[in-house]
């Protein structure tokens, strides 16, 4: 697996048989990724170098051969784990996707998955090969060998009880769906903590733990990501990006294309042009 490069370079593509799956093929070496979140999960195999990375309160290092897993909504971030940086190969399968392999497997539910830096070389070579034959454009071996290759990391390592939901009826979860249905309501508003510990009768220092224990990120950090996500839907609708940032509460496009860059690795405009 050897794909170095002297430079820091990203493409992001997509394959409309698996649902318009995403694909990312990239080199870094200086970029590091904000916390952020996706609703798809994260599957990905670093095949040079090293990373360092977070995934919800565990960090980890990510050396050449592992692979990468990320379960949706869980926040997660990502740097350099060595001087050279590293290479990665990732794609985000939505959920009807891992439905599918989980209906196969007769898991009676979404596949979760407790480690986020996972060691099966031959389950790697699989899900690299698949995602060359994706990049490639071979539509009909690529189906089949990415479905296989998702299908090999469910079976060996999700969870087989599935999530455990304990963190849903607790206080902080309730409260926690305020502040998101108030942050949703008006993505381009003005939000100070004042406000949100006032939708849920709280003190501003409730407010601070109560986004650590819920979404494993400040209240900053919470914001900045249900916008980039907001803008990464609207991006997709053809709009121009002046007006997308202007709806989505960025003080201008250079604004969002700074934040975009560091949420998901590419340009807004490469993630536009992806096919």
């Amino acid at each position: 697996m050897s794909e170095a490069r002297e430079r820091e370079e990203a493409r992001l593509t997509r394959h409309a048989g698996l649902g318009d799956l995403e694909l990312l093929t990239a080199r870094y070496r200086d970029h590091a990724y904000a916390l952020h979140t996706h609703d798809s999960y994260v599957f990905g195999v670093v095949v040079a170098g090293a990373e360092k990375l977070r995934i919800n309160r565990r960090s980890y290092l990510a050396p050449a051969g592992s692979i990468i897993v990320v379960n949706p909504e869980d926040p997660h971030d990502g740097e350099k784990g060595c001087e050279a940086g590293w290479a990665y190969r990732t794609c985000y399968p939505r959920a009807e996707l891992m439905r599918e392999v989980a209906e196969d497997l007769e898991l009676g539910h979404l596949p979760m998955f407790s480690h986020g830096v996972l060691v099966a070389p031959d389950l790697a070579d699989d899900f690299v090969q698949a995602h060359r034959l994706a990049v490639a454009g071979r539509a009909m071996e690529a189906e089949t060998t990415m479905l296989m290759a998702l299908r090999g990391l469910t079976r060996r390592f999700a969870d087989r009880g599935g999530r455990n939901p304990s963190a849903d009826d607790s206080e902080a979860a309730r409260r926690f769906r305020r502040y998101r249905d108030l942050i949703e309501a008006d993505l381009a508003g003005t939000f100070e903590l004042g406000n949100l510990a006032e939708v849920a009768g709280v003190t501003r220092f409730q407010v601070i733990r109560d986004f650590k224990r819920v979404a494993g990120m400040t209240p900053g950090q919470y914001l900045r990501d249900c916008r980039i996500r907001a803008a990464a839907t609207l991006m997709r609708t053809g709009k121009p990006l002046a007006d997308i940032a202007f709806e989505t509460g960025f003080a201008d496009q250079s604004h969002l294309t700074r934040l975009f860059k560091s949420m998901r690795g590419v340009s807004p405009g490469a993630f536009r042009e992806a096919d």
